[in-house]
This record gives structure tokens, sequence and C-alpha cells, in this order.
């Protein structure tokens, strides 16, 4: 092969070759470039795809798949139950460092009265009906049906409207928000928006209004524009809770099992015929073999046809004459007078009970599937099917690991629903003079102000225990017993106990057990002697 010089080869390559200045043995290599794809072998990976979601048959195959498949059901619902429940619980946390560097220095008494109030009147306000636009349910089965909806149907829209007690929400299904008609889409363009997906959206990329498909006596399909903020305090009043998104810049959400739809189909099918089979089998109980010899004629046809006696065998039926019917009935009349079971067989042949063959390998297959399809959307097959049959490392760790995805969930959760909502209940509160909150009105218009006196945690119940003692004395050790560094508080060892509340525990406890605080000691012996000395 002649190698040639640098230059001579560089005039026949192909214009993606380049040459480099590397005589090596006397000879200069080429530096090929090449683009990248993925695939290491040519066809391997086949062509690029480009998935662009259906969301509209996503989100019904979803439901189908969750009201016909047990399948669905089953690890749906562990989401359900773990990451809402009964509904979170509010922890109001004002920053006070952030409140105090905006000058406005409270003390910490007020603060703790502040944080009291207002949970105290959340969670009356979140536990009546007041709370939901149609006064049917709670906030927190209001909060079930949005996170069903994000899981099953990949997105929700809530609505916030205000009456005489304060902000109620509207949910509605994503089915809801869709594509207006030309005259809406025109409107649209003139405001220099464009609508994608049901939804309005600004140059910035912003969501500006929701357009929701309604239906009038005549069927024809009307659209209400919902606008994302208020229009005189900009505040944000409507937007959708969306679940997992395939790219990060798709405005909806995809159902949480849209990926294992096809394989849980095939797993429903393959149980049902397994059953089927299994039933089918069930019923064939005996077989009848027949001898070469045979002749089909059993001998109690044979006897009949010999006594042709009517009057004592008889069916009813109107078949007396009939030898095989009256040989029957002989056979049935021996198994009345008689303990056994008689059978009027042909002659040369055997009854033989019937071996129904029943899938020996379907508990391990449906294992291995349903596993794969908990592990596609993260949860362990241990919590799906609860069973906890290894031993108690595997189980906790399994639940453990669980209970992060669960975290994870109700935290993103709590930000799309809970949070927004508790603002603009916390903010009508104050500005309506049922919450006090100093500096709060004379800075609303500060950020910083506004989002401080808004912080706060939701929490719900963490996973069971599968030894409580063992969980017990864990939570002890790491509150530092026998003067050991704590390493975490009371109340997040509460918490981890899924033993309610801290504070409220420990005035329950003293109630109980009659103790007076000694604040209130001090006064009711302190009046006295102030009002006979004069002193204030």
């Amino acid at each position: 092969m002649n190698f040639g010089s640098g230059k001579e080869a560089e005039s026949t390559a192909p214009q993606s070759t380049v040459y480099q200045g590397d005589y090596t043995y006397g000879h200069s290599y080429p530096i090929v470039n090449k683009n990248w794809d993925g695939e290491k072998t040519l066809g391997e990976l086949g062509v690029v795809v480009r998935n662009i979601p259906d969301y509209q048959k996503l989100r019904l195959r979803s439901y189908h798949a969750y009201a016909t498949i047990d399948t669905v059901k089953i690890i749906a619902s562990k989401f359900f139950y773990w990451t809402i429940g009964v509904g979170l619980k509010l922890q109001a946390e004002p920053n006070r460092t952030v409140l105090e560097s905006e000058g406005i220095n409270n003390g910490a008494d007020v603060y703790a009265k502040f944080q009291k109030m207002v949970e105290s009147r959340f969670m009356v306000y979140a536990n009546s009906k007041e709370c939901d636009y149609l006064k049917e349910k709670n906030l927190h089965e209001l909060a079930l049906d949005a996170y069903q909806g994000e899981f099953l149907g990949g997105d929700m829209l809530v609505i916030v409207r205000f009456d005489d007690n304060g902000p109620n929400i509207q949910l509605l299904s994503g089915d809801h928000v869709c594509n207006p008609g030309l005259d809406e889409i025109s409107k649209v363009e003139e405001r220099k928006n464009y609508v994608e997906h049901g939804i309005e959206i600004d140059q910035k990329g912003a969501h500006v209004a929701y357009f929701v498909k309604t239906k009038q006596k005549n069927d024809i399909d009307k659209y209400e524009r919902i606008p994302a903020k208020g229009a005189k305090t900009g505040k944000r009043l409507a937007w959708l809770i969306s679940g997992k998104k395939i790219c990060p810049d798709h405005l909806r959400g995809v159902p949480a099992m849209a990926q294992s739809l096809e394989k849980i189909n095939k797993l429903d099918r393959y149980v049902e015929a397994a059953v089927t089979n299994a039933e089918q089998g069930a019923k064939i109980v005996y077989s009848i073999e027949h001898q070469e010899y045979s002749s089909g004629e059993s001998p109690l046809d044979q006897v009949v046809a010999r006594k042709r006696n009517p009057g004592i065998i008889s069916n009813g039926n109107g078949d007396d004459n009939n030898p095989t019917v009256l040989a029957d009935g002989l056979a049935n009349r021996i198994t009345e007078t008689t303990s056994g079971q008689t059978f009027n067989m042909p002659n040369g042949a055997s009854l033989k009970a019937f071996d129904s063959k029943i899938e020996t390998n379907f508990g391990e297959f449906h294992g291995t599937v349903f596993k794969s399809i908990s592990a596609g959307v993260d949860v362990p097959p241990e919590v799906a099917m609860q069973e906890y049959n290894s031993n108690y490392s595997a189980s906790r760790a399994a639940i453990n690991s669980f209970g992060y995805i669960i975290v994870i969930n109700r935290q993103k959760f709590a930000n799309d629903f809970y949070i927004p909502f508790y603002k603009l209940w916390l903010e009508w509160q104050i500005l309506n003079k049922k919450i006090t909150a100093p500096g709060y009105i004379e800075n609303i218009t500060n950020f910083m102000v506004t989002e401080s006196y808004t912080q706060c945690r939701f929490t719900g119940k963490n996973m069971p225990h599968i030894d409580p003692l063992k969980e017990i004395k864990a939570v002890r050790e790491m509150l530092g017993v026998d003067g050991a560094t704590p390493l975490i508080s009371r109340e997040q060892a509460v918490e981890m106990l899924n033993a309610g509340q801290w504070d409220e525990n420990f005035m329950k406890y003293m109630e109980e057990e009659g103790i007076i605080p000694e604040e209130e000691v001090e006064e009711e012996t302190d009046s006295p002697k102030t009002k006979e000395d004069g002193k204030e």
C-alpha cells in the first residue's frame, strides 16, 4: 500500500478526512471525523426516534388500565395511600432571619403565637368543605383527587376562586384543557402569544391562560379562557399540576405508568389465560378409555334390553322404552340406594381420573414480570404486594427505599398543590385581619417579607414499622440517650414514629398528668403581692 505524502493523500481523501503532521515510521496518518449517534455497530439501534406524546390517548389508556387491571391498581394505590393518604399537615415556619434583615424584629413569642394561630386556623379550614368550589370535599380529599389525576392522567388543572370565607379550589381533569377554535386562536395571536396543548403561552414561554372545553346543549364545543394570574393582584390563580415529563421542555405530563402499559396489558392477558386454563381443567374430572374389543354397549343396556321392565325403572321423560335411558336410570337408582357412585359405561371401557394441567411456573413468571413493572415506577415488589418474607434488614431496606421515593413525591406535590393554596389563604387571612403578622401589610410589595412569612412544610405519614421496638430504640439513640449528642429534635423523632406532633403530645401529657406549668403557678402566687404593693 502506498501511503504517499500528506499532500498527495489529502487530494484524494473525502472531505471528512483531515491529516495530521505525524510522520511515525515515515508516514502521516489520517484523523477521520465521524458523527456519533449512539451506535457502535451500524444499524444496531435503528432509526432515530423522537417521541411526541399523544396525551389524550395515553390518558385514556391509563385510566382504563386502572379500572380493569389489578396490577395497575395495586401499584398506584401504594402511591395514593402513602403520598397523600388522609392528607398532609401544615407546619408554619416563618423565616425569622430574613425578616430581621428586612427590618422586622419580632420576639420569639410573636412568632410562636403566629405559628400556632396559622396552623390552627388552616387545619379548621382545610378540614371543612368551604375550601371546595363545589362544597363537596375538604382540602385533603381534593388533594387526593389532584394527585390521582396527576398520576393516572398526567396532569390536573387547579383553579382558585374566592368567596366570603376565603379561597377555594376547583379541579378539572387534563381532558378539559385543549386547543380552542380558530376564533380564539386568532385572538391569542393578536396578543402576540400562541397556543399549544390548550395552554396560552407568551414569548417568554410562561403560561398566560388555559382553554377549558365545555359542552353546550347543541353539542357544539365551547371554550372558556381561564387566566393564569389575577388581573389586579398578579397572583397565580390557575395552574397545571403535571406529573413526569418525557422532556423538561414539554408542556404537559404523561401518566406515571405510561411506559409500562403494554407490558401490563400482556401480563394481564397471561394471567387471564392461565386462570381460564386452570378453571377448564378443573371442570374435567374423569375420562372414559375404551379397549380394542369395546362394543359401545354397556352391560346394563344389555340387561335392560332383556328385561324390558319400564315400570320399575323410569326417568319420567317419556323415554322409558329406550334401553340406554333405562340403564342410566338403573345406575342412578343404585347410586341413590348405596354409598358409592355407579357409572353406566360401555363394555371394555374404564374410568380414569383426569389430570388437569395447571401452569406450574405461573408464580415465578408472574413475579418476575411484576418486579420489572414495579421497578419501572420505583416501587419495591415487597411493598407493592405487602409481602415481607425476607429478613428484617432486607424488608426494612425495601420500606426505606420506597419511603424516600414517597418523600420526594410528597414534597413535589406539596409545592404544586398545598403551598400555592396556603400562600393565597394566608394572605387573605392577614389582609382581612384574621391573623396578625407584624410588618406584612406594610411590606406587601416586598417579596422577601411576604415569602418569609409564608415559609412552611407539609408532612404526612411515614411508612409502617416492621419491628416497632427496634425503631423506637434507634430513635432514642438519635435523641442522645445517656448524655450523647442528639442527632435529631424531639419533633423530628415524633414524626419518624408516626406519633403525631410533639408540642400537642406534650401538652396532652401535661393535662393527663395534672401538671401545671410554672408560669401559671408564678402568676397565681405573685398576683396578690402585686396588688398589695401597688406594683404593675
